[in-house]
């Protein structure tokens, strides 16, 4: 009976020192993410660039700039459109920086994009950081201003 206990002890402390060992560094990532929300109201400056601010954002509030890094592509309905574009938001806390994929429909003036956080071109508190926004919108007068609400996750590299 010593021997199966034994045995018993000694596989419950290797199966319990794996799973410590394996959760140590999800828990440690997860640690440094952070759910962020906020709203974006942008200007286009018809330069190929939008200027505009994100308030109620938190750590986020700033000012945007956005450079079009691709034409309107059309896709199979007619009134639907992609494009890429680079955003910088400038603030208190450094600057953070996305590629951004996004869906524009010219008929009704919604948007959405996929923002991806560079970690190499971010500084501040977003140097190394990594992370998906959501970006989702409409322009009420064609294409001269826009509003937006964005979600997403930002993980910290500090």
């Amino acid at each position: 009976m010593n021997f199966k206990i034994k045995i018993l002890a000694t596989f419950a402390f290797v199966a319990l020192t794996i799973g410590l060992f394996s959760s140590s560094p999800s828990v440690s990532a997860s640690r440094g993410c952070q759910k962020v929300k906020g709203n974006e109201s942008a200007v286009n400056n018809f330069n190929g660039t939008t200027s505009g601010t994100i308030t109620q954002g938190g750590r986020l509030n700033g000012t945007t700039q956005t450079v079009f890094t691709s034409a309107f592509t059309p896709t199979p309905d007619s009134n639907t459109f992609s494009f890429t574009d680079d955003l910088t938001l400038t603030t208190n806390k450094g600057v953070l920086q996305t590629h951004n994929v996004t869906i524009f429909d010219a008929a009704s003036g919604a948007f959405t994009a996929i923002a991806r956080i560079d970690p190499n071109t971010s500084t501040g508190d977003f140097a190394g950081a990594t992370g998906v926004l959501y970006i989702n919108g409409k322009t009420t007068d064609g294409t001269a201003t826009f509003q937006g609400k964005f979600t997403g996750e930002i993980c910290f590299a500090n």
